[in-house]
């Protein structure tokens, strides 16, 4: 029986994104609805995600081949706002080195901001670089190359002006990197791979909530792995194979949430997820399958916090 709308996004809004996202939990629900019930459920949960402090973004398969794992790093790399987050977190380690930072929110160069603060450049330059190993260098949490490009990134910040090597480490973090060689000097030693991509999202959450982030909303529209390739009149063209390539990374996601710091997935899909006919469907893909499917129905209705509910 399907679930109406309304409430499972109240349910939704209480439970996860008000209080559990912010604090640091991590969940990954799918959402099977015809199209315009989709696009409420998703202005819904975007409209709740911005009441509660949490940053949204969308991944749509259509555009982005999310048979690679790697790709979903690189589409929430593209929507954080690394400007932001590193002016914030310079302005923390400032003030945990006991200093204030002068103008909030603007960029400063280490010579102004050690002339504005009345102490010698090199001093300065000391105790942030020592707070940045402790904040930085010191947390477990992250991946040693993300460590190395957020280290690159907060010393960009302090500089005169920016230095190549800040562009060329976003480049890095987005998936637009040409040449690895370009990151060399901030100590990375490889691009973001299928092999690396996960410890890559994990890393990333972990710093979107060091940096003052509440969490992310996670949108991710599937429908595209359901249509047949003669079906498709653009975007991504998706083989049975690569479709079951995508329900592995979801599968890996899903067993990896528990380590995802404050962000919350809402698969998208259409009910063509659930034909068991299909040789696109769910059903094609047992290990997926067995940990969204949902067996207890209690008085014969869909249980609203399941992994997998269908919405009218």
């Amino acid at each position: 029986m399907p679930t109406p709308l309304a409430p499972w996004l109240a349910l939704i809004e209480r439970e996860y994104l008000a209080s559990f996202i912010p604090a640091g939990g991590g969940a990954l629900r799918f959402v099977v609805a015809e199209p315009p019930v989709l696009e409420q459920t998703a202005a819904g949960l975007r409209a709740a995600a911005t009441q509660h402090g949490l940053a949204s973004l969308a991944v749509d398969s259509a555009v982005l081949k999310l048979q690679h794992v790697q790709t979903l790093f690189f589409a929430m790399a593209q929507a954080v706002d690394w400007e932001a987050l590193m002016q914030h977190r310079l302005e923390v380690l400032l003030a945990e080195c006991g200093y204030a930072w002068p103008q909030p929110g603007r960029r400063m160069g280490l010579a102004a901001l050690a002339a504005a603060l009345g102490v010698l450049p090199h001093q300065l330059r000391s105790q942030i670089s020592q707070e940045l190993t402790r904040a930085v260098w010191g947390a477990p949490q992250m991946a040693q190359d993300f460590r190395y490009a957020m280290i690159a990134l907060l010393e960009a910040r302090l500089a005169e002006e920016p230095p190549p090597l800040e562009a060329s480490v976003l480049s890095w973090l987005r998936g637009d990197l040409r040449r690895v060689a370009e990151v060399r000097p901030a100590n990375i030693g490889a691009r973001v791979s299928r092999h690396s991509a996960r410890a890559m999202l994990i890393s990333l959450c972990h710093w979107v909530r060091a940096c003052g982030g509440h969490g992310l909303l996670v949108l991710l529209d599937i429908r595209q792995l359901l249509l047949d390739r003669r079906a498709v009149e653009q975007g991504v063209v998706y083989t049975p194979a690569a479709v079951m390539d995508c329900y592995e990374v979801l599968r890996q996601t899903i067993d990896d949430t528990e380590r995802f710091e404050g962000v919350f997935f809402a698969v998208l899909a259409d009910p063509a997820l659930l034909d068991e006919e299909s040789r696109r469907g769910l059903g094609q893909y047992t290990a997926l399958k067995m940990r969204v499917w949902d067996d207890v129905r209690p008085h014969g209705q869909d249980n609203m916090l399941a992994p997998l509910v269908v919405l009218q």
